[in-house]
Formats: C-alpha cells, structure tokens, sequence
C-alpha cells in the first residue's frame, strides 16, 4: 500500500491509503464481504426512479458527505495484527508517503500524520461506544412496515465505521512509531500543484491549536479548487481518490463560510453594542 498526503489548503491536508494489491476474493474477512454486499445494495438503490429506496439513497447520501473526511481517511488504512506488525518490523517494508515537495516541508509530514493518528482516538472510540448502548433502543423501529429499521442500519454503520477509524489510527500509529514510511515526491503530484496554486509553493504551514487560539498561524488559504478531483485522481492513477478530494474541499468551504458568516455576525453585534453605548452616552450629555 501507499499514502497520499495532499494539501488541501496552507494549514489542512487530506490523507489516504492506496491498497495497490487488493485481498482475492476467498481471502477477505466476513466484515469484508457485508461490507460489499452493503455497497452492492447501495448501488442498486441509487439506480431506482422514485420510492423509499431512493429517498433512503438521497437522505444517506447527504448524511455521508457529513462524515468528517478526516474519518474517511482512517477508514481507508486496513486494520493490522500483531503477526502482520512483526512481519511488517522483521521485514523493515517501508510504506511511500506521496507527498508535494514544492508545497509542504518533508519535517512536516509525521507531524501531519501523526494528528491524524492520535487527536481523533478518544473521539472515535466515545461514539462507537455511544453507537452500540443507542442501537438497542432503535429496535422498536423494525415494527414499522414496508420500511427497514433505517435507524438501526445507520447506527450500525456509525458503530462499524467508528471501530474501522480506530483500527485505523492505530495501524497508521504503528507505522509511525516504528517508522516503516518513506517521503517521495513525484514530478505528477508536484505537476497538481504548479498547475492549482503556482503562487503558494512551499505555502503549506503545520499549525498547532495554541497558534489557532493566539491568533498567530498565517491566514488559511485555499490550494485545491473545488471540481479538481476527477483531474487529480487521474494525474496520480489513484481513482479512489475523486471522491475523498471531492468531499473533503466542500466540507472545508463549508466550514469556511460558516466561519465567516459567524464573524460578520460577532462584528455586526459588536458595532451594535458600541452604537448602543454610544447613544447612551449621548443621552446623559
């Protein structure tokens, strides 16, 4: 397998793991297999004209675009053992983290890899926790007709994608601990950047939560438009790509403009405020 660090923006960066050799089909574990019978039946769904089926697509669909992409990126390392785990240390096999060379330092890059490892550990195991007490009580639901116990399937999705975010921080974790990762940087990833932000080379800056609160990080700007994604997977020959550059951009302008939009309002009730204590004092002259 490989690793894609791709900088989405100066302070954010989307990680992903390629399995260049997927499992063979007698190979893969039972969660494998519901897994893509689950997806098969997805897609199935997708492709009904009208009813419950694809008001259930349409809904879920929304729902998964939520999903913190920082989830995703979890989600895509496999989970690991500990027979794998030495054979991965006696072996000394390095996994290629990809990486833009002319947008982000290489002492950067564990830095990255290692928030995402280790900051979301505690949340994810709270909300697989809080998937599993809620499930029993959604059962009731499976005496409506016609309709599956939605509720239920979607808190055992949440109970199975948080426990798959967990086994992937730890094998990421692991990977970092003993550092079994090498840093290329290509000429086609370094190509991506060139082509979206010429102006930004070397712009990428690790930003730590006390320079966020202090005021003191460089203002975030943005390195991968919106609508890049097909290009981008098809420049690195990784498809599975699209989608989690697609999600991740539009949850960050998202964020973005929410963040915003809450500013404009703190500074309109701060200029009401002042023009209130303004008036006051004119009224006691």
């Amino acid at each position: 397998m490989r690793i894609f660090l791709l900088p989405l923006t100066t302070r954010q960066a989307l990680v992903f793991c390629q399995r260049v050799t997927p499992k063979p089909t007698s190979q893969r574990s039972i969660l494998d297999k519901v897994n893509q019978k689950a997806t098969e039946t997805w897609a199935k769904w997708e492709k009904a004209e009208k009813g419950w089926q694809k008001q259930v697509v349409t809904y879920g669909n929304r729902a998964l675009q939520r999903i913190p992409y920082q989830e995703w990126a979890l989600k895509s390392f496999p989970p690991t053992n500990p027979n794998l785990q030495a054979e991965h240390i006696t072996e000394e096999k390095k996994f290629e983290v990809v990486y833009p060379g002319n947008i982000m330092q290489q002492e950067d890059i564990p830095k990255v890899l290692g928030r995402l490892a280790r900051e979301r550990k505690q949340l994810h195991f709270n909300r697989f926790i809080g998937s599993m007490v809620a499930m029993p009580f959604s059962i009731p639901f499976a005496l409506i007709p016609i309709v599956p116990n939605l509720p239920f399937f979607y808190l055992l999705y949440r109970c199975w994608s948080h426990w798959r975010a967990l086994k992937g921080s730890d094998h990421l974790d692991f990977i970092l601990d003993h550092r079994l990762f090498k840093t290329v940087s290509t000429p086609a990833i370094e190509g991506i950047y060139e082509q979206y932000a010429p102006y930004l080379q070397q712009s990428f800056e690790f930003v730590t939560r006390a320079q966020i609160e202090e005021g003191t990080a460089q203002k975030e700007k943005s390195l991968i438009p919106a609508g890049a994604h097909n290009a981008i997977a098809t420049s690195l020959e990784a498809p599975e790509l699209s989608g989690e550059i697609e999600r991740a951009v539009w949850q960050i302008e998202r964020a973005t403009k929410q963040e915003e939009k809450e500013q404009e309002q703190k500074r309109a009730s701060a200029s009401s405020r002042e023009a209130v204590a303004d008036e006051k004092h004119e009224r006691r002259k």
